[in-house]
């Protein structure tokens, strides 16, 4: 019988060669060599007519950096394939970007490599193998030092190779010193905007064939996939364009001098496919995992993010940049005041459509950080921001599934779908948990000025609340001082200082303000009611707290507050029913 393996494929520290600098078009350059390499590259390889390899191999997936396939040899085949995936990441990056390989034969008592579930102990010892390789330590080299030498000005971290005049790839390109790794990405990117013009042409119909296609880059993968599933009332002008630069998006839609970077990552998606048992079950998942991140990411486009028309000779352009999309990860960049709205609905998209595709019908969900952030606000603190932001939303959603997960009703139709936010501001911690810290109090009677993170419902209900909130004009000085007496964080000056405030409304504004301070404490204090003691029934509410069970006091106004300037006034689609 023909031997057969496994090789097992991980790009190392993607976000490291991704986010190496805060220039838009280096960022959307890198994300693209990367999607190249392990979607189209990879397949490549596993082609003996394209790399004269003596062996076949079959893609199992390909997406999201990973990659795993099936490999029509024994060891040395496989390690021959994983070293040649190696030399063209190195090559193709210039060193920049590197991948990690592990190699497993399949035993001889595997009959139907694709469909017999005894290969699983194969995949699991494959994937510690793998964890085993990448937890290596790189060898360090030292780069030559000279006071001569320029470093790039792009990373500042690589020696400057390049001196870049060209004025025929951005109108807006200055004269500087680069590094080949990034010269490569501004390379990708200027290769990216002409696919995305071409992809927009064929979707308009200007013609149905476009001449010399075959020149065309190959790039782009993630906005092809995206703009293609646009239903046809989404019109995209000819010429449109990304955004140049992250200045762009100052001012988009009421959303001030504030942009938003929105990070999506699947929940336990780890753990889900180490209990698959069959290399069938594996591909089928990771496809329409891959393939339900551009349901949701262009759905989520569809109802939030037209087209900014063009005006004052600037050309129409999007009103996002896709950053890094695959797998089961979504990084993208929006206006402030769309943001939650857009991960709303790519939250609820994602688990609609993978459940339709489970086959236990189960689907599975994602984690979504939000940083609301100036335009100015360095990317590489931004980038941290909202991985603290998810991991949060993670965490705490991973202990609310533990909390209910002996109750019928489980806390959100979506799954364990959990939306995390944060603003920026002056003297904001570059981590969000030491964030929230500052907004919760323990003792013998604890305060949380907090209620992050949100199920999509209750995030969707907060938007729908300040939307109808500015309708009342309850004016922002009010508000923030309804902010500030609910930090102090105590049944004494806060009640005493947000009772003030109440009084300065009027009627109907303080009717609007306590209204929903009950709904929600409402909500929150279903669980500790008790038929048998009826002043449980009702919402305890001792303004700007309620009271969710003995000694814990929340409030929803202090989010409220911090949302209030950055929730667009029109657009909030909800299309779930409670």
């Amino acid at each position: 019988m023909e031997k057969k393996s496994l090789v097992a494929l991980d790009t190392d520290h993607i976000k490291q060669y991704v986010f190496a600098t805060d220039k838009l078009k280096e960022i959307r350059g890198a994300s693209s060599v990367l999607d190249f390499l392990n979607r189209t590259s990879m397949t490549d390889i596993a082609e003996p007519k394209n790399t004269g390899l003596p062996f076949t191999a079959e893609k199992v997936y390909a997406n999201g950096g990973s990659g795993l396939f099936l490999i029509n040899g024994g060891e040395e085949e496989a390690t021959m394939f994983g070293q040649a995936v190696q030399r063209i990441y190195n090559n193709e990056t210039v060193g920049g970007a590197s991948i990690t390989f592990a190699v497993q034969e399949i035993p001889d008592d595997v009959q139907d490599v694709w469909h017999d579930p005894n290969i699983w102990p194969s995949l699991e010892l494959l994937r510690y193998k793998l964890t085993a390789e990448k937890n290596i330590a790189a060898d360090i080299i030292a780069l030559p030092s000279h006071p001569y030498l320029t470093y790039c000005e792009a990373c500042g971290k690589e020696y400057a190779e390049r001196k870049d005049h060209r004025q025929d790839l951005d109108d807006d390109n200055l004269e500087g010193y680069y590094c080949n790794i990034c010269w490569m990405k501004h390379l990708e990117d200027s290769k990216v905007k002409n696919r995305i013009d071409a992809i927009v042409d064929v979707r308009n119909q200007k013609h149905k064939q476009i001449q010399n296609e075959s020149k065309l880059p190959t790039s782009a993968y993630a906005w092809e996939q995206t703009l293609n599933r646009l239903p046809e009332s989404y019109q995209i002008p000819e010429g449109t364009d990304r955004p140049s630069d992250f200045n762009k998006f100052r001012g988009l839609s009421g959303s001030k001098d504030y942009l938003a970077l929105i990070y999506a990552d699947g929940n336990g998606m780890g753990q889900a496919m180490s209990d698959l048992k069959t290399l069938d079950e594996v591909h089928k998942t990771a496809k329409f995992i891959d393939e339900a991140v551009f349901e949701a990411l262009s759905d989520a486009i569809n109802k939030h993010l037209q087209i900014i028309p063009a005006s004052n000779h600037e050309p129409p352009m999007f009103q996002f940049d896709i950053l890094l999309v695959g797998g089961d990860d979504i990084i993208i960049v929006t206006p402030a005041s769309q943001a939650l709205d857009v991960a709303c609905t790519i939250g609820q998209k994602f688990h609609e459509y993978t459940k339709e595709q489970d086959p236990k019908k189960e689907g599975y969900s994602l984690s979504i950080g939000v940083v609301l952030a100036p335009v100015k606000y360095p990317f590489g603190l931004l980038q941290d921001l909202a991985e603290s932001t998810l991991k949060y939303a993670k965490k705490e959603g991973a202990k609310r599934k533990n909390k209910n997960k002996n109750k019928d009703k489980g806390v959100s139709k979506f799954g364990d779908t959990f939306i995390n936010f944060m603003t920026v501001t002056g003297s904001t911690s570059l981590d969000f948990s030491k964030v929230y810290k500052t907004l919760h109090k323990k003792g013998n009677t604890s305060f949380y000025a907090t209620l992050r993170p949100y199920t999509i419902e209750e995030l969707r209900k907060m938007l729908g609340t300040i939307r109808d909130g500015r309708k009342e004009a309850l004016g922002r000085t009010k508000l923030h001082q309804v902010r500030e007496a609910v930090l102090k964080m105590n049944l004494t000056t806060s009640v005493g200082e947000g009772m003030a405030i109440l009084r300065n409304w009027r009627t109907r504004q303080r009717d609007f303000v306590m209204q929903h301070v009950y709904k929600v404490g409402n909500y929150y204090q279903e669980q500790h009611r008790d038929p048998a003691k009826p002043d449980t029934l009702f919402p305890r509410v001792t303004f700007p707290w309620f009271a969710d069970g003995p000694n814990t006091y929340r409030t929803p106004l202090l989010d409220f507050v911090e949302l209030y300037d950055f929730v667009a006034q029109e657009g909030g689609d909800d299309d779930t029913k409670d």
